[in-house]
């Protein structure tokens, strides 16, 4: 117990997120996951193509930015702008429904909606409507992207992250088709693309030119464990520009790489389910974290 206390449930309140033991735990668990379902959606005769990776788009947006819509409940913004909306925010303040905890933040938010997104689509499959399940998660998505819109105070930096995943997904979709490999994969670097840039603006940029951070002390940091080593290593090599820059070149690397040898080696349904789980990994936190930059939260 005192095991699982320290390296699980105290990372979790003391807002410190990642270990080298919950990350590996989390990261099993996560790769378990996903073969069940894997093998319950072939069971159920899903058919995994590029549109059924497209459809889960929705609901990685919903977690994300129901996570954000913690991060802003947790720190007050949302009570901040309690008349925002006609006094919607008040009223989700007042829900407790985004209150942080086991089922709000990680691990648990990733369960609530990897479930409601894995029985959206057999559900939808069932009904034989496949266009069913993404309608619903964008259904979902729509009205939590609206909590947050009155909270988006930092406009620039958000659009200085979307430039810099533009540009990483437009030169993964070039080396991609220079290797010849389907283009459809660069939505995999462009997701990680997202999720470095967003790490780098928020911690090399943002926290070293935005008065929050540098007079009020609002400042961010990487709590996975990895990524914040890397972004250690980068304070040496690229201190004028930012550390993390280090962080953001290594994810268009290895994303790159990841969805040419997915594409060379794995095929058919199996293929692009890999895709959609190499997404995953980085559009879910890539939003998540330029969301929460943009609000300030």
């Amino acid at each position: 117990m005192d095991f699982f206390q320290q390296y699980f449930i105290e990372p979790i309140w003391d807002r410190t997120g990642y270990n080298p033991v919950n990350t590996i735990v989390y990261g099993l668990i996560a790769l378990a996951a996903a073969y069940l379902m894997y093998k319950i959606l072939k069971k159920e005769k899903v058919h995994i193509d590029q549109k059924f990776v497209l459809s889960v788009i929705p609901f990685i947006l919903l977690g994300s930015t129901m996570r954000s819509i913690v991060d802003a409940a947790d720190r007050g913004s949302m009570g901040a702008h309690r008349d925002a909306l006609f006094g919607l925010l008040g009223a989700v303040q007042d829900s407790h429904i985004y209150d942080y905890g086991y089922l709000t933040v990680t691990p648990g938010i990733y369960v609530v909606i990897g479930l409601l997104t894995f029985f959206s689509i057999l559900v939808a499959n069932r009904l034989k409507k496949p266009l069913l399940a993404p309608a619903f998660g964008l259904a979902l998505w729509v009205p939590h992207l609206i909590f947050l819109l009155p909270l988006m105070t930092y406009w620039t930096y958000g659009l200085l992250v979307l430039v810099l995943a533009f540009i990483g997904g437009l030169a993964g979709y070039f080396y991609l088709v220079h290797v010849k490999v389907r283009p459809f994969s660069s939505l995999v670097v462009f997701a990680h693309a997202l999720d470095g840039a967003a790490t780098y603006v928020t911690i090399s940029i943002w926290n070293k030119f935005e008065p929050a951070c540098t007079q009020m002390r609002h400042c961010y940091g990487e709590q996975h464990v990895v990524s914040a080593g890397v972004g250690e290593l980068g304070n040496t090599l690229f201190a004028p520009i930012g550390g993390y820059f280090l962080f953001f070149a290594i994810k268009l690397i290895f994303s790159a790489i990841a969805a040419q040898v997915t594409e060379k080696d794995a095929k058919g349904q199996e293929r692009d389910f890999i895709i959609l789980l190499l997404i995953i990994f980085g559009l879910a936190p890539g939003v998540r974290d330029i969301l929460t930059l943009m609000t300030g939260a």
